[in-house]
């Protein structure tokens, strides 16, 4: 893995140094920290947003968003508030267990 264990961007060496010490790739001394990245929350929010902006690029803007005319946003319709409450309980449900 890139961060941890023996990969480019770890703190512990990437490369070894003449000795054959593992040293961090940036620059291949004590003094490189390289990424120390707790339980891994870095890499895993990086992928996560890397993924949700390649989707929304990719899916692009809802239908009818935008006036085809004028290129104004249009009015979008309320929202189902029975949804959203039932979509908070679970996410806090989820959360605290």
């Amino acid at each position: 893995h890139w961060v941890w264990g023996s990969g480019f961007l770890s703190a512990w060496g990437a490369r070894p140094d003449d000795d054959g010490n593992a040293r961090p790739i940036f620059s291949g001394t004590d003094a490189s920290n390289g990424v120390i990245d707790f339980a891994g929350s870095g890499v895993v929010h990086m992928c996560g947003g890397v993924t949700g902006l390649m989707g929304a690029i990719a899916i692009g803007p809802r239908k009818n968003r935008f006036d085809t005319v004028t290129g104004k946003p249009n009015a979008m319709p309320p929202h189902n508030q029975v949804f959203c409450a039932l979509g908070t309980g679970i996410l806090w449900f989820g959360w605290y267990g």
